[in-house]
């Protein structure tokens, strides 16, 4: 089958800008073969979109952003192809959504600290019911003006090493890597060149990491090509996606990565190869 796919896009549900309903609008629009909702550390956006689908409508591959940590440092783990329903997993997503909300309060207390008043209600509301993320946190910031645009958050408060930075109890990535092997799904390394990830590849792959996002937007030429040579030495498959949010210019635009079908085809097979192996 030809075409193309997009397997790493973000709804409302954790930190994009779209409801499901309105990605999917897009989806269709770029006439997708198949697409894959990867939300941190929720499946609603997942769930939510499931019940919109047609016949007719491009193939809708399960998919979650589940946050680890590896020396100190975020590192995000994709899982493809599992089970929605896995107990294991569903209680190590509500047990990091309960995390990401008390992270999210201390953070306002930081920048409260720091002459910066908002309020976590202020917060939860710009959340909507959605995971609680630093993107909210950003977007309280900017309408209360004490920013001037998104980024800066990022840049001068709450990115990583920054005074009102909170870091998180987060799974390591072995246990990222189990939860999602347990439930029956492919597990891929999102974006490793963005914070230099890429020097774990070679442990990852010791721990059970089944692929590499070789196609993303903060991908350049030469980070492609030095990707797929590290997938071939350590027998890795390659997966890719926009990693679209829908917030802000540089980042990739639905399907603009122009994702062959067959990656998707190869996980397929690999995520058969694990189910046989439980």
């Amino acid at each position: 089958m030809a075409g193309y796919v997009d397997l790493h896009l973000h709804t409302a549900y954790s930190d994009g800008a779209l409801s499901p309903d309105d990605l999917l609008a897009i989806v269709r629009e770029k006439k997708l073969v198949a697409f894959s909702i990867t939300d941190h550390d929720t499946l609603e956006g997942y769930r939510h979109a499931r019940k919109l689908l047609t016949k007719d409508d491009p193939e809708l591959i399960t998919g979650i952003e589940l946050s680890a940590e590896s020396g100190g440092e975020d590192m995000h783990l994709l899982g493809y192809l599992f089970d929605p329903d896995d107990k294991a997993l569903n209680a190590s997503i509500v047990e990091s959504q309960e995390i990401r909300r008390e992270r999210g309060r201390i953070m306002v207390e930081k920048l409260n600290q720091m002459g910066m008043q908002i309020s976590f209600e202020a917060v939860e509301q710009a959340a909507q019911g959605s995971v609680v993320g630093r993107p909210h946190v950003a977007d309280v910031l900017l309408e209360e003006g004490h920013i001037s645009n998104f980024d800066e958050a990022f840049r001068k408060y709450i990115g990583y090493g920054c005074e009102a930075y909170v870091p998180r109890r987060r799974l390591t990535p072995a246990q990222a890597i189990d939860l999602i092997h347990g439930a029956g799904g492919v597990a891929v390394l999102a974006h490793a060149f963005i914070a230099g990830m890429n020097r774990h590849i070679e442990a990852l792959a010791g721990q059970g990491l089944d692929g590499l996002e070789v196609q993303h937007y903060a991908h350049k030429k030469h980070h492609v090509k030095q990707l797929k040579t590290l997938a071939k030495r350590y027998g890795l498959l390659h997966t890719g996606g926009s990693d679209f949010h829908g917030r802000r210019d540089h980042e990739g635009e639905v399907g603009s990565l122009n994702v062959p079908v067959g990656l998707l085809d190869s996980l397929k097979q690999h995520a058969l190869q694990i189910r046989g192996t439980q």
